[in-house]
């Protein structure tokens, strides 16, 4: 029997137009590297069958970013209904006989490989088919879902979010402690306290 985890692909979430920051977050540069491209490099250091990188907004500007790397880019056409159109849509481009799903955004630039082989390590070797990050009191992304929510997550749609989802199914849910989770990018000023890690978290995936 395949172990538990086997055949894993990652859905990294970067369709948001960025509104408040004034500026396309997944172009925002951490050290020599797009927020963007961080996060795809470390999703990619654990060596999934495939990282698929759901667009949105700004799509054709932000493509070019993502050029050197072996991801499957994908384009959702309703990122602007909200966040479950575009989880639905990474699901749909999932590859045959993926088992699990690794959930990341593309404005956590404090995410790292060690932590993702740790989500991962949770997740194999719980009875539980879900395990969310845990931070600022709450959960949500990263996450690694079994393949037996993928036809929920694939009919999500609108403002449903990731969370939201998880909530009706805390039965099923482990957690993980990663504090630096809350630490995303939304505003001017979240950028102006992040930036400050550029040097510390540049090219770092351990």
């Amino acid at each position: 029997m395949a172990e538990r985890g086997e055949n894993l692909a990652a859905v990294v979430l970067a369709a948001g137009a960025s509104t408040r920051l004034g500026q396309p977050k997944q172009l925002l540069r951490m050290g020599d590297k797009s927020l963007l491209a961080q996060i795809c490099e470390t999703a990619l250091a654990i060596e999934p069958q495939q990282v698929v990188v759901v667009l949105g907004a700004h799509c054709e500007a932000i493509k070019p970013a993502l050029a050197h790397l072996p991801v499957k880019i994908v384009f959702n056409e309703n990122w602007e209904s909200g966040m479950g159109s575009s989880i639905a849509c990474g699901v749909a481009h999932l590859p045959k006989k993926t088992a699990a799903m690794l959930l990341l955004l593309c404005d956590q630039p404090l995410v790292t490989t060690g932590f993702l082989k740790n989500l991962l390590e949770k997740w194999r070797n719980t009875d539980r088919s879900i395990v969310a990050s845990a931070y600022g009191g709450s959960f949500g992304p990263p996450a690694v879902f079994g393949q037996e929510h993928f036809a929920e997550l694939a009919a999500l749609h609108g403002q449903q979010g990731a969370k939201k989802w998880m909530e009706k199914h805390r039965p099923q849910l482990a957690l993980e402690d990663f504090p630096e989770g809350e630490k995303d990018v939304d505003t001017p000023e979240d950028w102006e306290r992040i930036s400050g890690w550029s040097n510390q978290t540049s090219g770092r995936n351990p």
